[in-house]
């Protein structure tokens, strides 16, 4: 692990990772900060990681992918968690990473899936995108462009574009949430789940608005985020603002990882993650929707060397 990530974990966390064996390889995995989905998806990954391997993983809370990957791509960070979408963005310079390629990065694992969209106020009037219309709404994620091209696909779907509210900026959705439950806007956009999110839940009530599932909507949406999907996403427990069944905006979260992190870690990472899916769904609720055989699936990006060599002695890659 790079020195400077070093010195801002505390002592109580690192012999948490490191407990595993004292030669333990330590490796971050850089991800969303606390509150966030991501991070709870990361610190679970990082948990059996740790547990079941030499390696000692550790979730570092950082920001978004553009500040994540960039990090990733320059060895500051062993690994960092994004998703399908903007990973073949990142490695092709294309979309939020235009003419900014990371050379560097490779891909571990495919993890969960992942859904996103709109929610508001659970006792507001807004039932569609269209109702808010002119309202103000967090457009502008300086520190996480892939929410704001998220919701410009979920916009896209439903013939709408960002120009149709009152813009507001904010650094992440974090805010944008905070914002909604200081009522200073009429919604937000994140994942169902996150901790914000049930916490907002808890304090005013919020729900989720679901996206026109039609044919013209998704292809409109993915050719703003190519790989996306329409995801229904029911009330359960672990869907905090989900209160009917609504079609959401989905993709793959992954873990990615710098090209010249040693093989044999990769290896022992992505084994521990596919050799105990249990272990993961008891971490977080998230992973019992996982499935273990999709750790590996094609994309338009580089896979770790030894990522491969473990999918191939599994028989998931030819």
């Amino acid at each position: 692990m790079n020195r400077k990530l070093l010195t801002g974990l505390s002592a109580a966390a690192l012999s948490l990772t490191m407990g595993v064996t004292a030669h333990a390889q330590q490796a971050a995995i850089g991800t969303l900060p606390q509150g966030a989905l991501g991070y709870s998806i990361a610190a679970a990954a990082a948990n059996v990681i740790s547990q079941n391997s030499d390696v000692a993983a550790t979730a570092v809370p950082t920001g978004g992918s553009n500040v994540v990957l960039p990090q990733v791509n320059s060895g500051e960070m062993e690994f960092g968690t994004s998703n399908t979408v903007e990973t073949v963005y990142a490695v092709t310079g294309t979309g939020n990473f235009e003419g900014r390629p990371l050379e560097n990065l490779r891909v571990a694992a495919v993890l969960v899936p992942f859904t996103v969209g709109l929610v508001v106020r659970e006792d507001s009037d807004y039932q569609s995108a269209a109702d808010l219309k002119g309202q103000p709404f967090p457009t502008d994620y300086s520190a996480q462009k892939f929410v704001e091209m998220c919701l410009k696909a979920t916009l896209a779907a439903e013939g709408m574009t960002v120009a149709d509210f009152e813009p507001v900026s904010v650094p992440n959705f974090a805010k944008a949430v905070d914002l909604l439950v200081a009522d200073r806007v009429s919604g937000a956009y994140t994942a169902p789940g996150s901790g914000v999110i049930r916490q907002a839940d808890a304090d005013i009530g919020v729900r989720f608005i679901g996206i026109k599932a039609t044919p013209e909507g998704e292809k409109a949406m993915q050719k703003v985020a190519p790989g996306s999907y329409f995801a229904e996403v029911k009330p359960s427990p672990a869907a905090a603002g989900v209160k009917e069944p609504v079609t959401l905006l989905g993709y793959e979260y992954t873990l990615l990882v710098g090209k010249d992190v040693p093989d044999d870690v990769v290896y022992a990472a992505v084994k521990a993650l596919y050799e105990h899916p249990d272990a993961l769904a008891e971490a977080h609720g998230i992973y019992k929707r996982w499935d273990p055989e999709r750790i590996y699936v094609p994309i338009d990006a580089p896979y770790h060397p030894g990522a491969e060599k473990f999918f191939k002695e599994a028989g998931l890659m030819n």
